[in-house]
């Protein structure tokens, strides 16, 4: 799922597929980079929404799914022996212990030998919201950067919730998830005598369920307590959609058409901190009627979002005074940017698709944004790719370096009509398996560098992508699924690869099986 690095430890967060909620924390000391040691195996019960590492702690936002622990049990069919199934799911809880609905964790040793299982959150630190948003615990497990040891309960606080998506600062951090007892639920009500907050009047709660936010404040160490909850309308569409300034809590979403005559549109809200309630101090709504978020990112006091469905405007938001925040720009232009990221002074960079005027997608477009002038902002160039890249859903697939301005993104071809298409750099990449355009940008002017295709073993049609890229002194690695390359910066000559096994040697089809 993901490695952290500090200094000479690095945790490697792995999940199992079995379905049995078991998270494994691995500690290797890397000292040695070519004799790394695993020091410290553990276990934690969840899955993971997200990872997060500041000051030398890292923070797993796990959640542990109550169905899982406890063997409830669903009517057979919609509307059949639901009074059984109440019953007994009622005798189920009633018989139940605390310990029954906290996560646990336990060690491993180095020879696999397992350690005893442990509660790893205190009832005490989990908090219960008064709206139903999910069977389950959302919880932050904290672990010390600088050993990687665990040796008392990992759990820093919890919320009873599911969870979607995480933002954090260096202060606090947030979790969002959907609320589930908007509408009706039969699995709710029959887990449930009723839901919380009384009754469930479906006339009034008719449309998209709000999204509810519950805030951790980080303490020192591995500290961590919950602060407040609110809610806000619609849904998000990744961690950017929030960002927290000066103690208060930016948050962009969609509302989307609710199928009784209301139409889709976005609205960025500011939350605040009151007591334990995130209370709304302001809105600013009606951005991109009948289309929804594609791209999200605040910057200080001034928030940037793309809507889309055929035309793609991006929107420059004044934030400076949280009560009353400000629509100060607007720019409509083709297609879409799914990712934002600032390359300079008034400078904003966005990957996405290139679109006709009817909203088709024709493939991956650099677009350039001078937004030094929030009320006038501008797209000053575009550098046609082609084909379809990971970075419009996966930031970290994504590299900008600012002292030379090179840009690399992972591009798989065939995807999308070029209108261009002896102009497309993607179309230069022959594998299925795709590879990586590399880019640069020259002052206020896009250009491209080349293209870097890895090996794709014996099956070309293998799906063996480029997943990152990174710079080193004068050179540039990139990462694959077996295979890592470095090649000069500026000319991408190929200076050293090494493989570690081919997909094909483990059999790449069981991907598509």
């Amino acid at each position: 799922h993901q490695m952290l690095l500090a200094g000479d430890r690095l945790l490697v967060v792995t999940e199992t597929w079995e379905g049995n909620q078991d998270t494994v924390v691995s500690s290797f000391d890397v000292t040695d980079p070519e004799n790394p040691q695993l020091a410290d195996t553990t276990h934690l019960e969840g899955t993971v929404v997200a990872t997060r590492a500041a000051n030398e702690v890292a923070r797993l936002v796990l959640t542990t799914s109550f169905h899982q622990r406890l063997d409830f049990v669903e009517p057979t069919s919609f509307g059949l022996d639901e009074d059984a199934a109440l019953a007994e799911n009622t005798r189920i809880i009633a018989e139940s212990d605390i310990e029954d609905w906290l996560p646990r964790w336990f060690e491993e040793d180095t020879d696999g030998e397992f350690g005893e299982m442990q509660i790893a959150l205190d009832c005490a630190d989990v908090a219960a919201p008064a709206d139903f948003s999910g069977l389950g615990i959302t919880w932050i497990a904290s672990i010390e950067l600088d050993d990687g040891n665990v040796e008392e309960a990992p759990g820093s606080a919890g919320v009873v919730s599911t969870g979607s998506e995480v933002y954090a600062s260096t202060d606090n951090l947030y979790i969002a998830t959907r609320d589930q007892s908007w509408g009706f639920t039969p699995w709710r009500d029959v887990v449930t005598l009723e839901p919380a907050g009384g009754d469930n009047d479906e006339d009034e709660n008719h449309g998209p369920p709000p999204t509810l936010i519950h805030q951790f404040s980080l303490g020192e160490g591995t500290e961590a307590a919950y602060v407040a909850s609110g809610e806000i309308e619609g849904y998000l569409l990744s961690q950017f959609a929030m960002s927290e300034h000066n103690g208060d809590l930016r948050v962009a979403s969609t509302l989307e058409d609710d199928g009784f005559g209301e139409r889709s549109e976005s609205i960025v809200t500011v939350l605040r901190p009151n007591g334990t309630e995130l209370e709304t101090i302001s809105t600013i709504g009606g951005l991109g009627k009948d289309e929804r978020i594609y791209a999200v990112r605040f910057m200080g006091d001034t928030g940037y979002v793309v809507t889309f469905r055929q035309i793609d405007p991006l929107y420059v938001l004044d934030l400076s005074d949280p009560a009353k925040p400000v629509l100060e720009g607007e720019l409509k232009i083709p297609g879409y940017s799914a990712y934002l990221h600032p390359v300079g002074d008034g400078l904003l960079l966005g990957v996405g698709q290139d679109a006709t005027e009817r909203g088709r997608a024709r493939g991956t477009q650099l677009s350039l944004f001078d937004v030094s002038d929030p009320t006038d902002p501008e797209r000053i160039d575009t550098l046609t790719i082609g084909g379809w890249s990971d970075v419009e859903w996966d930031h970290k697939a994504f590299l900008f370096w600012q002292p030379d301005g090179t840009i690399v993104l992972p591009v798989s071809p065939g995807w999308g009509n070029c209108p261009r298409a002896e102009e497309c750099p993607a179309d230069e990449i022959k594998s299925n398996a795709g590879g990586a355009v590399v880019a640069e940008l020259n002052g206020r002017e896009l250009a491209v560098r080349g293209t870097i295709e890895h090996s794709s073993g014996r099956n070309s049609d293998c799906w063996n992508p480029l997943l990152r890229s990174i710079a080193i002194g004068d050179e540039l690695v990139t990462v694959g699924m077996d295979q890592l390359e470095i090649a000069d910066r500026l000319t991408l000559d190929e200076r050293a690869a090494v493989r570690w096994g081919s997909p094909d040697d483990y059999g790449c089809d069981w991907w598509w099986e």
